[in-house]
């Protein structure tokens, strides 16, 4: 795949200090191409790690533009909320017409797990951080630490709440950077962390990072 975006959407405002991976318009392109292929809308959506919500605002965009279908909600959370929110306020100006609720969740996605959450999104989409505490060097900045390293919490609570907030038939489409220099691969992390009704397949790769589709049975 390029590493240019051919599908250029609009100029998103994002902190100086990090800015976000190309990784995640990617993303949200591949996505939107395998649900316009299938021909599916979903309902509730949700853009998991949002940051800014440069994933989630550029799949909305997408439907918006070229299928004239989008879902009627769709959450962005992040746990940085002080930093990202004001960045998520303005982007969201591009791609509101009214027929989608976005709302911003300022939440560890621990809280995914919570009764509050259960079965409750057709599509999940996460660009999530890469390492572990323990893998490299943490920066003398806790912003950018908390954008790369799993800190404020972990994979392993990261992959119960995508099951237990996914809806039955629900898909999350995560992006996963094996750390095999580290010993240990994401991919099966993943399945160690997912029950018997979650199935997973590496869809492809994108600029060098694994495209994870985890589905929940009916």
């Amino acid at each position: 795949m390029s590493s240019i975006n051919p599908h250029y959407t609009f100029e998103y405002s994002q902190p100086e200090e990090y800015h976000f991976s190309h990784d995640s318009v990617f993303l949200a392109r591949q996505v939107y191409e395998i649900y316009r292929d299938e021909g599916l809308t979903p309902t509730a959506c949700l853009d998991l790690c949002a940051g800014c919500g440069i994933i989630g605002l550029d799949y909305l965009f997408h439907n918006q533009k070229e299928r004239g279908v989008v879902p009627r909600s769709f959450d962005f959370l992040e746990v940085q909320a002080d930093i990202y929110q004001p960045h998520f306020d303005k982007n969201s100006g591009h791609v509101t017409d009214g027929k989608t609720s976005l709302r911003f969740l300022g939440l560890n996605y621990d809280a995914l797990q919570s009764e509050a959450y259960k079965n409750h999104y057709d599509l999940i989409l996460c660009n999530p951080p890469y390492f572990h505490r323990d893998q490299g060097t943490l920066s003398p900045s806790d912003f950018k630490n908390r954008c790369r390293f799993f800190i404020d919490s972990d994979f392993s609570n990261l992959m119960r709440g995508i099951e237990n907030s996914l809806r039955p038939g629900g898909r999350a489409y995560v992006l996963l950077r094996e750390q095999r220099q580290y010993g240990w691969s994401a991919f099966h992390l993943a399945g160690q962390h997912l029950s018997s009704v979650m199935s997973l397949e590496i869809l492809g790769d994108i600029r060098g990072t694994s495209l994870l589709e985890i589905r929940k049975a009916n």
